[in-house]
């Protein structure tokens, strides 16, 4: 008989994460439904290392995740692989543009405004700045296109998340992470199932790595439907609508 594995890859902010709130209450039936059916579910977020142990813990996630767009995966017993570039050169990079950019990084911003901005606690803030891989900011009225190319010169990308944008390495990705995972998981199952869950153009990528790509509706904003095979969005918003996508899928499994 052949083995399968179903595995679910989710983004946190927006999606299994209230905007808002950042409550999952509304998840807790897609989460019991994997729980129950031993089912490992794999953050993969913008969220850093610090922040991310800390949610997975609270919501009772899978110990394997993926952190900052994919700058780092997290394994078992605390072993990092690491697939972007390092902080202090995205910071380098961060005061280069400055100079022709009005951006403004989170190695710019007191804790007090990253609290305002994303409606953290003052010490969840903290603990958001601790960055390795991706620097999360803000440009108003910037053209997008020009930026891209001035970022390109360094070998980095700028990728659109929920709240932010994101400067990271070229070849750092959500899908990137999710296809390591994905290795793995085939070398030990003969058969794996896999669900991606998100909400922002950051997981795009993410979303055509699996065979079962989810977007989870958003309500504050329209969002961009990509053109993916089998992509299906869902009819409610945030942390319901992934439980409105787990439930649709894994009763058709």
């Amino acid at each position: 008989m052949t083995r399968q594995k179903i595995v679910v890859f989710t983004d946190l902010d927006a999606t299994l994460l209230d905007h808002d709130n950042y409550s999952f209450a509304k998840a807790q039936s897609g989460l019991d439904l994997c729980r129950r059916l031993q089912i490992p579910v794999i953050a993969v977020t913008s969220k850093t290392l610090d922040e991310t142990r800390i949610w997975v813990e609270r919501i009772g996630l899978d110990q394997r995740f993926v952190f900052e767009n994919g700058g780092g995966i997290h394994l078992e017993d605390d072993e990092i692989i690491n697939l972007g570039v390092d902080y202090s050169v995205l910071r380098q990079i961060m005061v280069k543009l400055s100079s022709s950019f009005p951006v403004r990084g989170f190695g710019d911003m007191a804790a007090e405004e990253i609290v305002e901005r994303t409606g953290l606690s003052f010490e969840e803030a903290k603990i958001a700045a601790l960055r390795r891989f991706s620097e999360p900011f803000i440009s108003p009225e910037t053209d997008f296109e020009e930026l891209e190319k001035a970022v390109a010169i360094y070998g980095l990308q700028v990728v659109r998340g929920g709240r932010f944008f994101h400067l990271q390495a070229a070849k750092q990705s959500k899908g990137n992470a999710v296809a390591y995972l994905l290795e793995h998981f085939n070398a030990d199952c003969a058969r794996v199932i896999s669900l991606a869950l998100g909400d922002s153009p950051n997981d795009f990528n993410m979303f055509a790595k699996v065979d079962y790509p989810w977007l989870v509706r958003h309500p504050g904003k329209r969002q961009m439907i990509p053109d993916i095979e089998n992509l299906k969005v869902t009819s409610k918003f945030g942390p319901e609508g992934w439980s409105e996508a787990i439930v649709t899928t894994l009763n058709k499994l």
